[in-house]
């Protein structure tokens, strides 16, 4: 367990998203779930990672883990209510939505996991980014879209994806997602047009990530 006493909000974040960000970009699901929980005098940053943590759980297999995340989010959100921080109870409201979500997709319920997610997705776009969290840790459309696709709905991800890069452009798993998505749905022009985004975004890659060498093998049968 980490414990940080920093008086900064955005040092409290920082710690908590530094790691979670570099597990969840690469689809490190059970590298997410494996991360050690954090402990500030801020739980708005604690969430954070309770949150990677659960959603890598979901996504792993591990959905009594899973489910544990969530009640930890959830003794966090009352924590945000006693302390008067709606914003932050709101975000940590989505958090929760959101790894239930992937909890009910895992277990069969695909109505109600992309009904979760929708409201996840939709709750974030209302809100405005705080300056302690610029950059969304995993934009919840995104997630979505990743829902939808896995869903066996292409056409459907595909929006979500292009809905989700007008507030978060130029994202790794955004434009893959999309592109993903795009080839799925049978669109080969615009599947090539994101791939090559992403080949273009990674061109001073210093390792070879699977989704860029996806994207080479895509191009190069054009």
């Amino acid at each position: 367990m980490t414990r940080t006493d920093s008086p900064l909000l955005a040092n409290h974040t920082a710690v908590a998203v530094v790691p979670a960000r570099y597990a969840l970009e690469r689809g490190d699901w059970a590298g997410a779930a494996a991360l050690p929980v954090v402990t500030t005098p801020r739980p708005m940053a604690d969430s954070l990672v309770r949150f990677a943590r659960g959603l890598g759980m979901a996504r792993s297999g591990d959905l009594a883990g899973a489910r544990r995340e969530i009640q930890a989010l959830r003794e966090l959100h009352a924590a945000l209510d006693k302390a008067n921080q709606p914003y932050w109870a709101e975000r940590t409201d989505e958090q929760i939505l959101a790894v239930s979500a992937w909890v009910a997709y895992a277990g069969g319920a695909r109505e109600q996991a992309l009904k979760e997610m929708r409201a996840a997705a939709d709750g974030e776009d209302g809100s405005v980014k705080h300056v302690a969290m610029e950059n969304r840790l995993y934009p919840m459309r995104e997630l979505l879209a990743e829902l939808l696709l896995q869903s066996g709905q292409p056409a459907a991800a595909l929006r979500e994806f292009e809905s989700a890069s007008k507030e978060n452009p130029n994202r790794y798993r955004g434009l893959y997602g999309a592109a993903r998505a795009a080839e799925a749905a049978g669109d080969r022009a615009k599947a090539a047009e994101y791939f090559e985004k992403l080949v273009a975004l990674s061109s001073k890659a210093d390792t070879v990530r699977p989704e860029l060498a996806q994207a080479k093998a895509f191009l190069g049968r054009r």
